[in-house]
């Protein structure tokens, strides 16, 4: 009896052994993190995986126009939140609302030279007379819809430190026909925190431009492509086809909230 249980012991000494260089050599599969693919739903109607991360929300407070979320909590997930809920802040144009829109753009940037490549248009538009194209709708001559184009890119991020965003929005613009007409456009953001995401870097970059290097291209634009006038911007499969063709579809994510 006694040799069997040494033999027994014994057994149960190597089970215990190869059970253990199991784990070891076998470790559990970390928990995804929000922003790993694995996180990250099945893709959208147009193939682009889509997130959990919302326009319109992220932040717990809004700049002194009452509007502009602010108070992001550092992660990259607000990031991108804080880079969609900016885009307005460098692509709208209202004669109206321009003086306080910049002093807005004041509050949630940092100062450099991107500053004026961003104010230019609104300063032009809202200060020249017999422009060829008028506003419309009470002082627009750009509106963005960031929900119609719905995607983002985060090319890089590191929590509470600094970020680069892209948005791909949807907009309308003054013609000089008698009504408005719809475009999609990207806009890429630097973000660099200071107690908030604030913005250090930005520009509404044509195809083939890479933000300084900071971004795999320039991202999607309707530039050249036949949008047939529409007055409210649409995203349909022929529209992304032709957006994506020259550029990269690496990396693009769809907003929870996107319209489609």
């Amino acid at each position: 009896m006694r040799k069997h249980w040494k033999l027994l012991t014994a057994l149960a000494a190597v089970i215990l052994i190869i059970a253990v260089a199991v784990v070891l050599l076998n470790p559990p599969a970390p928990a995804a993190k929000p922003d790993d693919p694995s996180s990250l739903q099945a893709s959208g109607k147009f193939g682009f995986p889509v997130s959990g991360v919302k326009i319109g929300e992220g932040g717990t407070k809004t700049a002194s126009d009452g509007k502009t979320i602010t108070g992001y909590n550092g992660s990259c997930d607000s990031a991108a939140q804080a880079a969609a809920n900016y885009t307005h802040l460098i692509e709208d144009v209202n004669v109206s609302t321009w003086a306080q829109q910049k002093k807005i753009l004041a509050e949630v940037g940092k100062q450099g030279p991107w500053v004026g490549r961003v104010s230019y248009k609104g300063d032009l538009l809202t200060t020249a007379k017999d422009l060829p194209n008028g506003p419309f709708d009470g002082g627009w001559f750009y509106r963005t819809d960031v929900a119609s184009g719905g995607l983002y890119r985060a090319t890089s991020c590191e929590a509470k430190k600094k970020a680069v965003v892209q948005v791909f929005f949807g907009a309308v613009s003054a013609n000089v026909k008698t009504a408005p007409s719809a475009f999609f456009q990207t806009a890429s953001f630097e973000l660099t925190w200071d107690g908030d995401w604030k913005i250090s870097d930005a520009a509404v970059v044509q195809s083939g431009q890479n933000f300084g290097g900071r971004v795999k291209d320039g991202g999607p634009v309707s530039v050249g492509t036949n949008m047939e006038d529409e007055a409210t911007p649409v995203l349909r499969d022929e529209l992304v086809n032709a957006f994506f063709k020259d550029v990269s579809r690496e990396g693009w994510v769809e907003y929870a909230n996107a319209k489609r």
